[in-house]
């Protein structure tokens, strides 16, 4: 006779594992965007305090 209970838990289980394993990636993808747009954010801050609160904007 076929186990459906054990057929549907381990398709189950299987589909939360990557399910979270995917949430992971999104949320360690979300935390690098976060982390460069500070960076990115800082570097502005600098260069205008380095240029007394002129930004040069490049046309490349």
């Amino acid at each position: 006779m076929v186990d459906y209970k054990k057929m549907y838990l381990t398709l189950f289980n299987a589909m939360e594992d990557a399910i979270n394993t995917m949430e992971n990636a999104r949320q360690a993808l979300i935390q690098a965007q976060r982390e460069c747009e500070e960076l990115y954010v800082s570097a502005e801050q600098d260069e205008e305090s380095e240029s007394g609160g002129l930004t040069v904007l490049s046309a490349t």
